[in-house]
Parts: structure tokens; C-alpha cells; sequence
């Protein structure tokens, strides 16, 4: 995050004339479907929860999802999550949990998607064309679906429009927006973590595991990941009080290599580390032993936020 903000202001006086220019075509977008000319879908039968961002990288929603499908879920509905493709080897409608049973994982569907199948009981699909997604699904008959990232996606008509907001000002590529300001006027319930909004969001740690499960604290770490925010991760493990004698983070939805995992082995040997520390979404794409994690979950009041719809 620090080299992308870096780039930015060197190369504002280029950036800048382009950010307008890709407000502008969002802005379009936007109004074409505000007007009708771009046609929006209700579906039948079953109620749509959207869970989205106006800005790129990693602001909360995935374990939103979660948190929101689980809360659901206890209540006695029946509940699906349908994912983007990005990044997924197969773009098709791909039903990855039923629930019951995960039956890919990635790199075959994308490490949201499978942490997603993993940390819930929720019925989840992955699909580039989400609005036929909805339809295959109701063959296991959900009362809600939930769309991760799926504010941008305006071709299903939603009875919850959940957006997570932030602090950031400027546009793609020079800032990290990637939607118009005023697509906040279509969100039903605004969430944040800092600053004043609707409903007040915050981030627990529950705890430190690896592949046979719950493990101490480490004293010390060396940190890697590659999730939209990695910085921020870093800072929260460094609050926990573990000394962090590393850290290396790659690009978002990075797929590790075997080399890459010998090369992680390697810097924690020569550190001197007590552990290699990464997030879930990391460990999903590793899964194995030697290797740590940190579960997070977020807290917030659930039945003020679905107010209306459960």
C-alpha cells in the first residue's frame, strides 16, 4: 500500500486526468442504469443481500459475508453466498459448497471463495455471471443469497444494499476509489470500522492456529500475506505484542509456489522467528504444517443491520 501511494504522487500529474476520466465512464455506467437503459433483474423467491465497497482492496467484506450468512444461518434460513470469479481458474457458475461438503479449492476457485466454503455452513457459488448463478441456486431453495463485492454488480435488483465505507478522497488509478461517491445513495445500511456512520463494525482476533488447529501466541513471527491490505495486517499482528522480525507481502490473490514456500522457510530460518505468521486467506492457498494463522471476525449488531429483511 505504501509503494502504490508512493507511485501515485509521483506520477499524479498523469494519473489525475486519468482518475477523472474513469469517473466519468463510471459515472455513465451508473446513470445508465439509474435511467433504465441498462435493465436490472428482480429475482423471485428468494431475498438479495449485497455486501460491497467503493473502493479497491481489502476493506472488510468477506468476512462480512461470513459473519452475516452465519447470523442467518443460526436463525434457521436457509442461506447462499455467491462470489466473483476473479482470479479463479474457472469463470463458469460453480457451486463450491452445499453446505455440507467444500468440493474445489483454489487455485480452481479464488481464495475468498474457498475461505468463504470453509468458515461457514452457507450454500457457496463462484461465477463471473452472478444473475445466473441466483437461478441455479434456487434448486436448494435459499431465503437469501448474498452477493460478495456486489455493489458494482447492478444487474440484479437487491433488498439489502450493504456498503462498507472509508476515509479515501481520490479516484482510480491516482487514488483507490473505484465507484462513485453517489452509489452510496443506493446503499440501504453504510458500515465502518473508524469515523461516524449507521452501524459501527470492528475486528476481533479469535486466536492463533495452524493445520491441526488452536496454537499459543508466538512470541515472535515472520509475517507474509497477500490481501488488498497487507500493511494494516501487519500493524494489527504487531498490537497483539508478538515481535515481528519480517515481513513480505506479495500481490493480491497471489497463488504460492513451492518455491515461494521455501523461500518463506528460509527468511524465517535466518530470522530466527518463532513462527511464519499469515492471514486465512493466505493459509487457505498453503494449508500446511509449520505455518500459522490469525481468525478474525467481525463484530457489529447483526439484527440492526438486516433489519427489514430477517
Amino acid at each position: 500500500m505504501k509503494n502504490i501511494k508512493f507511485f501515485q504522487t509521483i506520477l499524479a500529474p498523469i494519473l489525475f486526468p486519468v482518475s477523472l476520466l474513469y469517473l466519468a465512464i463510471v459515472s455513465a455506467r451508473n446513470f445508465l442504469y439509474d435511467i433504465g437503459f441498462f435493465k436490472t433483474v428482480k429475482v423471485d423467491d428468494v431475498k438479495i443481500i449485497s455486501i460491497g465497497n467503493i473502493k479497491a482492496g481489502g476493506t472488510g467484506k468477506t468476512p462480512l459475508c461470513i459473519g452475516i450468512a452465519n447470523y442467518l444461518l443460526s436463525l434457521g434460513y436457509v442461506v447462499a453466498i455467491v462470489t466473483n470469479a476473479y482470479k479463479a481458474k474457472h469463470k463458469n457458475a460453480l457451486i463450491v459448497s452445499d453446505g455440507k461438503s467444500v468440493f474445489y479449492k483454489t487455485p480452481f476457485v479464488n481464495d475468498e471463495t474457498y475461505l468463504i466454503a470453509k468458515k461457514t455452513k452457507a450454500i457457496v457459488a463462484s461465477a463471473k455471471d452472478r444473475l445466473s448463478t441466483v437461478e441455479l441456486l434456487k434448486k436448494f431453495k435459499p431465503n437469501y443469497v448474498i452477493l460478495d463485492d456486489g455493489l458494482q454488480y447492478r444487474k440484479i435488483a437487491k433488498d439489502l444494499e450493504v456498503c462498507i465505507i472509508d476515509q479515501e478522497r481520490f479516484y482510480l488509478p491516482f487514488g483507490l476509489l473505484r465507484d462513485s461517491k453517489k452509489s452510496l445513495k443506493r446503499c440501504s445500511k453504510l458500515i465502518c470500522f473508524e469515523g461516524d456512520c449507521e452501524i459501527k463494525a470492528k475486528i476481533v482476533n479469535n486466536g492463533f492456529f495452524d493445520i491441526n488447529g488452536r496454537v499459543n501466541k508466538p512470541e515472535s513471527a515472520f509475517v507474509f500475506c497477500s490481501i488488498g491490505n497487507p500493511f494494516k495486517f501487519l500493524s494489527g499482528i504487531k498490537e497483539t505484542g508478538i515481535f515481528v522480525k519480517g515481513f513480505k507481502c506479495f500481490r493480491d490473490h497471489y497463488n504460492y509456489t513451492k518455491k515461494d514456500i521455501e523461500i518463506l522457510r528460509t527468511l524465517k530460518s535466518k530470522t530466527k522467528s518463532e513462527v511464519l505468521l499469515t492471514t486465512y486467506k493466505d493459509f487457505v492457498k498453503i494449508e500446511q504444517s509449520g505455518i500459522v494463522y490469525v481468525d478474525i471476525e467481525i463484530l457489529l449488531d447483526y439484527e440492526k443491520l438486516l433489519e427489514g429483511v430477517a
